[in-house]
């Protein structure tokens, strides 16, 4: 059975703009990933694996005032009401999925 198109589309976060993000429970926060593939349709969210596993609940959405490129990804993060804060020592994971698929994953973010 031949792979979906964005089965194969290669993602690559290669840093935070801030690193760690410090996001604020039921506050926005807003940051970039910079890195390579980055396309409309896919989906940036928090783990707590470096393989996408264990979502975490922190709502992420494009930032709607900022202009993201395949190379810089600008979103907004709202940790949910009653999320535990993440112990500085080990920070949660920003992580990307494209059609349902793990594509890549970035240690450096902080729900405080």
């Amino acid at each position: 059975m031949p792979a979906k198109s964005g089965d194969q589309h290669e993602i690559d976060i290669k840093y935070l703009s801030d690193n760690p993000v410090k996001a604020a429970i039921d506050k926005s926060t807003r940051f970039s990933l910079g890195g390579t593939g980055f396309i409309q349709g896919m989906i940036v969210y928090i783990a707590r694996n470096s393989d996408g596993t264990d979502e975490v609940a922190v709502e992420i959405c494009p930032d709607p005032d900022a202009v993201s490129t395949d190379k810089l990804w600008s979103v907004v993060a709202k940790p949910a009401h009653g999320l535990v804060p993440t112990d500085a020592k080990n920070p949660l994971w920003v992580a990307v999925k494209l059609n349902s698929h793990f594509k890549d994953a970035y240690q450096g973010f902080l729900v405080v």
